[in-house]
């Protein structure tokens, strides 16, 4: 066993395999460490968690959303190590195969100094921005460059739409694509539907995704006064339930 991490992640993509007592615990990772069996195979096989129909996956979570025991273990060790805790449900076999250190809400100010060093420039910029508001809401209010009257460099994928254009991203044909290893950031009005799209895409693999916390909205009352603010039209509401 490698020794516990001193990095905190943000978020970890987890798998687990449970069972009823310390003894299977141990057994399942000799198995595992033999090599004689994957860690799917053998959560499909013993896990007594529905998330063994996955091969034990459990998707990305972010700290408190599991038992304390869970978390101890899926935040406290590299990816790739093979940990045991026990807890009410039972005993755990953790395996954490992915952790992204980015915090996905991105505060207002943070955006504008990104903005100012240039991080969302160029034709692989580290950070790529996204707009998921209709035409309507673009028409009203953009997010400009800090100190010019340019807007900023954001590609319009409206969510009305995101079933179409997100899967095209994760299998690869959405061009031009969204790069997996840079950041992505979405935003909308107040942020309920990029805290959703970002959730989505985090699962499908793109661990580094965030959303602008509040939106345009907060954006424009926190870092730049001059981008006026608005509210949605009733159809939009309906659409995003963000109120």
């Amino acid at each position: 066993m490698t020794a516990p991490t001193t990095a905190r992640a943000e978020r970890v993509r987890v798998s687990h395999i449970l069972v009823d007592s310390e003894a299977l615990a141990k057994l399942a990772v000799a198995k595992l460490e033999e090599r004689s069996v994957s860690f799917e195979e053998l959560a499909e096989s013993v896990s007594t968690c529905d998330s063994k129909a996955r091969g034990g996956d459990l998707g990305w979570i972010t700290p408190g959303l599991m038992v304390p025991e869970f978390d101890a273990a899926a935040f406290f060790f590299p990816p790739g190590e093979v940990v045991t805790a026990h807890s009410d449900f039972g005993w755990h076999v953790i395996r954490v195969s992915e952790a992204a250190y980015d915090p996905p809400e991105m505060e207002p100010i943070e955006l504008r100094k990104r903005l100012e060093c240039g991080d969302a420039d160029g034709d692989a910029p580290l950070l790529q921005l996204i707009d998921l508001r209709d035409a309507e809401e673009r028409a009203q209010a953009k997010v400009l460059r800090p100190g010019q009257d340019e807007e900023a460099p954001f590609r319009h994928l409206p969510y009305n739409s995101w079933m179409t254009w997100a899967e095209a991203a994760v299998d690869g044909t959405l061009d031009p694509p969204i790069a997996r290893e840079s950041e992505v950031l979405f935003m909308d009005h107040r942020g309920g539907r990029g805290e959703r799209l970002m959730q989505y895409l985090a699962q499908q693999g793109y661990s580094r995704s965030r959303f602008l916390r509040g939106g345009i909205n907060s954006y424009a009352e926190e870092a730049d006064p001059r981008i006026p603010t608005y509210l949605e039209s009733d159809g939009d509401c309906l659409t995003c339930h963000e109120h």
